[in-house]
């Protein structure tokens, strides 16, 4: 009887971790949507087409140092204005979820509007 209730215990307490870890995703969804897409204009596939990233580990590689890399690669490939909204998302200390929406994008996980 006891641990019919520990096993429950451990179902639900998965369950709560993997919707915990699909927010960041969503959070990412929404900064992007709101501070890129509407004010560049850019699709987020079409912005990792822009960015010439190949794999996860090379996007996450512009992520680093607090996303430089990602903001002068935007400048350079003329998106000013997606540049200035990753610096909103920055500011509002966001980042790591964008990058799990950009990962995710590269994994297959595209939402509706956005390919």
């Amino acid at each position: 009887m006891r641990l019919g209730k520990v096993l429950v215990a451990g179902v639900i307490a998965t369950g709560l971790l993997a919707t915990s870890a699909l927010a960041d995703y969503n959070k990412g969804y929404k900064y992007y949507n709101k501070y890129v897409k509407k004010k560049a204009h850019l699709k987020s596939t079409q912005l990792i087409k822009v960015l010439g990233v190949k794999t996860p580990d090379e996007l996450k590689a512009l992520f680093a140092d607090n996303g430089k890399g990602l903001i002068e690669k935007l400048k350079a490939a003329g998106q000013d204005k997606a540049a200035a909204g990753v610096e909103k998302i920055i500011k509002k200390g966001k980042l790591k979820d964008l990058e799990d929406f950009l990962i995710g994008i590269m994994n297959g996980k595209i939402p509706a509007g956005c390919s």
